[in-house]
């Protein structure tokens, strides 16, 4: 397992979980999954480019289990990410939770450590 350390309030966790995210104020909804997790936000692909600021609607969850969390969040950074060379694109981006259920989320953070720690 592989935790990072910045200079944050909230270790990383590196794994995948999947999300159901919309952008406040559209009616679109779109899956991605997470580069990484923490109890501040995720860095997760979206499939369409949007600016930071942009507040989301999230669903986070880990398939085949009851634990999800339901949360908002804001853009804090987008970059583009080329999935190859002849294909679209996918444009990273990092969130921040502005309203996240902690308990919540630290239960997907834990199943993500149980999972790297059974490896």
């Amino acid at each position: 397992m592989r935790i990072r350390k910045d200079k944050r309030i909230f270790e990383r966790i590196e794994g995948e979980l999947a999300v159901r995210y919309s952008p406040q104020g559209s009616d679109r909804e779109f899956c991605a999954t997470t580069r990484n997790i923490s109890g501040g936000g995720l860095r997760m692909s979206l499939l369409k480019k949007l600016s930071p600021g942009t507040v989301l609607d999230l669903e986070i969850f880990k398939y085949n289990t009851n634990i999800k969390a339901r949360c908002r969040g804001k853009i804090i950074w987008v970059w583009d990410t080329s999935i190859d060379k002849e294909s679209d694109h996918l444009f990273e981006a990092g969130i921040q939770f502005i309203n996240g259920h902690l308990f919540y989320i630290g239960r997907l953070i834990g199943y993500l450590e149980g999972e790297h720690k059974s490896l």
